[in-house]
């Protein structure tokens, strides 16, 4: 059985009927969740027979995979073009990535259910991983440009940490009424912060290793 490659070459119309069948799975995943989807369905939803759907992905699985890949890597992408400068302070640049990270999985609430529940290709996942590793080089250098004396492994620890809080009310932001979700958006700032602004002060005032008190 041949494998599926998402990247071998299409012509012009198949590439264009590929980005139909992306856009409504991505509509279909967010709006029934990556269970209770079908290949049928996805057909349905982009207008053509399932036949159509198979002559360019094999199944629901690829599908899911070429799109949790996409998002990962757009994703990744954006977070690390985030002030390249440098010219915001810590607090405005870790805001800006939560800001950006809230936006993007408001905008595609199927990219949480695909990392989630489908079954990823190994490709995919690497590309999860990526991202994951995007947000936490992010804080990294962060707390290193504050802190020059921090070592790599602990800034990359507090990375790490956060990304771990950032996840925990992402599931809950992902399923939020209008109503609700400005609060727990609040509370992912107030969350990451708490915990990150710590670290900056009581790294600084530290006493030397070789300290006697």
């Amino acid at each position: 059985m041949a494998v599926f490659d998402p990247r071998r070459k299409r012509n012009a119309r198949g590439e264009q009927r590929q980005r139909v069948l992306l856009r409504a799975a991505a509509s279909v995943f967010g709006r029934m969740g990556y269970h209770e989807t079908t290949t049928n369905a996805i057909a349905r939803e982009a207008g053509v027979s399932p036949a159509t759907l198979y002559q360019f992905f094999p199944n629901k699985e690829a599908i899911a995979s070429v799109l949790a890949s996409t998002y990962a890597r757009e994703m990744a992408e954006a977070e690390r073009a985030i002030d390249p400068e440098g010219a915001l302070s810590f607090t405005e640049a870790i805001q800006e990535l939560l800001d950006f990270c809230m936006k993007f999985n408001r905008k595609h609430p199927e990219f949480h259910t695909l990392v989630i529940d489908a079954p990823l290709s190994a490709a995919a996942r690497e590309e999860k991983q990526a991202l994951g590793q995007a947000y936490v080089d992010f804080i990294a250098a962060r707390l290193r440009r504050e802190l020059p004396k921090i070592s790599r492994s602990e800034a990359t620890h507090h990375g790490q940490v956060a990304l771990m809080i950032f996840r925990g009310i992402l599931e809950e932001l992902t399923t939020a009424t209008p109503s609700t979700r400005p609060r727990l958006q609040q509370a992912m700032h107030d969350a990451v912060l708490r915990y990150l602004k710590p670290v900056l002060t009581q790294t600084k005032i530290a006493l030397p290793k070789n300290s006697q008190y």
